[in-house]
């Protein structure tokens, strides 16, 4: 009892020091949290795309670079009994922007005929899929942007390309896809596109209809994905337009490395975080050892021994780094499930996840930036000579 008495008066002996030092631990890991919750996120993203058994066809330089619309009909032959390539997508990217919305959209341009079956994944209904083939203005909406700007089906919207000649697009939309694995993306018809191209004056040497960013190529089995990944590319090789295949989840890694490695980068962020938390943590229990040396000479004087100096100082560790890694983790948890944050959404993800099990992982982080902070400190006190400290007093 007379420990915990012990402890309770040096936590409240200095309050603003004792605040900041859990305030240095709850924000490294609130951003462990939500870092690991957007990885997490991420992650299932691209485990959802592993699944589909899809290609994808770019160009060999870049995926910025177009690909004659004529190459689907070449991939295609490559199979001519469409058991192991069920259908193929040719796909154009057009971004997006909304007038007041500051945030890009992701919209892509797909073929008609053969998007439903090339994106089992969307789980479209027979009702949206008759549509999507009826209107040429159809528009296919991720769910999370759905969300966002409050579209429904039946609004009739307007996207503004990212693209050249940047002329607006008008769209009626027939699906909000709650059920797809994708909850950002929108599609549209590729012949609405090229038709709408075609009425405006394109900036010169820009072709507005004939080429794709790239294909997406359903096939039957893994082994028909490994087989056609070569396949593909020995089609067009020595081409004026040589292509690069590769499977749907390397392509998204790609995609999203290339502009900004967010895993990486926030893993690299969260390791500085906890770094940075426990240097703080340290030269709090460096500072407050510091200032008690002769509370320590006391003790030790007393007849205390090394163990209870040690456990003493380790426990006032322990019990900041707690508070703080408590209070780090249990905020982004309920925030981002039992509020309105719950529906904040991230690029490729519909909201973030944070689950249960990270927040009790960050915990065990706290504890150990406390173990370690404690350190030095409790060596130290366990080293400290009586009469050296006592001396101090005079």
């Amino acid at each position: 009892m007379l420990r915990f008495i012990y402890l309770y008066r040096n936590l409240t002996r200095n309050i603003p020091r004792t605040f900041m030092t859990c305030a240095a631990v709850a924000l490294p890991i609130i951003i462990y949290v939500l870092s690991t919750a957007v990885i997490d996120g991420l992650n299932q993203f691209l485990d959802n795309s592993a699944k589909q058994l899809r290609l994808v066809t770019m160009h060999k330089t870049s995926f910025i670079n177009p690909l004659p619309a004529g190459y689907r009909a070449k991939i295609e032959s490559l199979d001519p009994t469409k058991k192991r390539i069920t259908s193929v997508c040719g796909m154009r990217w057009i971004g997006g922007k909304i007038q007041d919305f500051p945030m890009p959209l992701s919209t892509l341009a797909v073929d008609v005929d053969t998007y439903p079956a090339t994106f089992p994944d969307e789980n479209l209904s027979a009702e949206e899929i008759a549509a999507w083939n009826r209107d040429r203005r159809a528009l296919v909406v991720g769910a999370a942007t759905a969300r966002q700007l409050g579209w429904k089906v039946g609004d009739r919207v307007t996207i503004n390309p990212s693209i050249p000649p940047y002329s607006p697009l008008e769209f009626n939309v027939v699906s909000t896809a709650p059920l797809a694995k994708d909850f950002v993306t929108n599609f549209f018809r590729m012949d609405y596109l090229e038709e709408e191209l075609k009425k405006v004056s394109a900036p010169e040497g820009w072709t507005p209809d004939g080429w794709v960013s790239f294909f997406f190529v359903k096939c039957g089995t893994h082994a028909d994905m490994d087989y056609f990944r070569m396949a593909i590319d020995e089609l067009f090789a020595r081409s004026p337009d040589e292509t690069k295949t590769q499977d749907e989840k390397s392509f998204m890694t790609e995609f999203i490395t290339q502009f900004f490695d967010l895993p990486t980068n926030l893993t690299i962020l969260a390791g500085v975080t906890i770094f940075v938390a426990l240097m703080a943590a340290a030269n709090t229990m460096s500072m407050n050892i510091r200032d008690r040396l002769n509370e320590i000479a006391t003790l030790k004087s007393l007849g205390f021994g090394p163990t209870t100096i040690f456990g003493l100082i380790q426990f006032e560790s322990l019990a900041l780094c707690s508070i703080g890694g408590f209070i780090g983790a249990a905020l982004p948890y309920i925030a981002f499930n039992h509020t309105p944050l719950r529906n904040f959404t991230v690029p490729l993800i519909q909201a973030l996840d944070v689950r249960m099990i990270v927040c009790l992982e960050s915990l065990v982080i706290a504890f150990a930036i406390g173990v370690l902070a404690a350190a030095w400190p409790a060596w130290t006190g366990i080293r400290l000579k009586v009469v050296t400290a006592l001396r101090n007093l005079e």
